[in-house]
């Protein structure tokens, strides 16, 4: 049986850690913090329980396909509970506007709110079909390893008008400034600037429609704890707090890893969910890397990071959606500022 060996144990990681079990390898996962769940990290501190990482899951077949590899469901290990409201936005001058549920839903609440762009929502949501017709369906899973795999797509993306940025896509179709920027956010979620990231990203909107927008009982902690409870039943080897220092390559193959401890791992498969930027600066070596490549590294602009206050209360507020956003007056300043300005702005929306 081949070893293969994981490093990190994010839900990317723990994903490629079951389906190398599924085709019979012998896998080991190793993750640097005490417990897996990468990003999707789970705290407590006086007695409350927080997700320090995502709240909302938009793709659930993706996780029920880990669990069907082995004749599992789902459902037996975590549950997922749909939202009714998608996103609460309060704007600036008070008015707010619910999304979700469905076409008709959003519909009514875009006639409550602004009735001459009824018409104008259902041409961006066929748009944004089409892109994720190409996007995801076609394109999600297939690597990009070279310019020529990508150059192909460039027609494709070409007739979708994906030079275009999000905010432009929305503003071809809604005339309302408030609807503009609520249709606008989904780049903020992956760290993109809408006026900034192509409308290739307007897949989401889509995205988020067909399968719906759940949260798991329990917390997204729950996914975490479910995930390995399956890697553990089918045989995966964890190793936490286990920290990669390199990875041992013999020709243009990955033959092992070595931890900041000294232990060794050989290995057939090596497989890397840590942030990309840290694998090929710091655990690959580079001599053998092109000189281009290692540039075109130095010059990469990393996402933003986010600010994010924890409170634990001792009551609900029915009046605050799960996702809700808190939109100031200032939209495409501010993002501007936030993306390429030096300071903070005197202002601020919060989600």
């Amino acid at each position: 049986m081949s070893k293969a060996t994981v490093i990190g144990g994010g839900f990317g990681g723990m994903a490629a850690a079951l389906r190398l079990r599924a085709k019979g390898h012998d896998v080991t996962l190793v993750d640097r913090c005490p417990r897996l769940g990468g990003r999707a990290q789970v705290f407590e501190r006086d007695g409350f329980r927080h997700d320090a990482g995502p709240t909302v899951i938009t793709a659930p077949f993706l996780f029920d396909e880990l669990f069907d590899l082995f004749g599992k469901k789902r459902s037996d290990y975590v549950d997922f509970i749909p939202l009714d409201v998608w996103y609460r936005f309060h704007f600036h001058d008070g008015r707010e506007f619910d999304y979700g549920g469905t076409v008709d839903d959003t519909l009514s609440a875009i006639r409550a709110f602004e009735p001459a762009d009824c018409q104008g929502y259902e041409n961006l949501l066929a748009h944004s079909k089409r892109i994720f017709d190409v996007g995801f369906t076609e394109l999600a899973d297939q690597p990009f390893h070279s310019a020529g795999t990508l150059v192909k797509q460039v027609p494709a993306m070409a007739r979708l008008g994906c030079y275009r940025t999000v905010w432009q896509l929305v503003s071809k179709y809604l005339k309302s400034d408030h609807l503009r920027r609520a249709f606008s956010i989904h780049p903020l979620l992956v760290g993109g600037n809408p006026f900034e990231t192509t409308c290739i990203y307007s897949l989401i909107h889509f995205l988020e429609r067909k399968w719906g927008i759940y949260f798991a009982k329990g917390g997204t902690g729950a996914i975490v704890d479910a995930l390995e409870r399956l890697m553990l039943e089918t045989g995966i080897e964890i190793r936490t707090e286990a920290t990669v220092a390199s990875i041992d390559v013999s020709g243009r193959s990955a033959r092992g890893i070595r931890l900041e401890d000294g232990d060794k791992f050989d290995t057939d498969i090596v497989v890397s969910n840590a942030d990309p930027l840290h694998l090929y600066s710091k655990m690959l070596p580079s001599v053998d890397q092109s000189i281009g490549f290692r540039v075109k590294q130095k010059r990469m602009r990393q996402s933003m990071g986010l600010y994010v206050l924890f409170f634990g209360t001792d009551r609900q507020y029915p009046e605050v959606a799960h996702h809700t956003i808190w939109l100031g007056e200032r939209f495409k300043e501010l993002i501007n500022e936030i993306f390429n300005g030096d300071r903070l702005p005197e202002d601020f929306s919060l989600y």
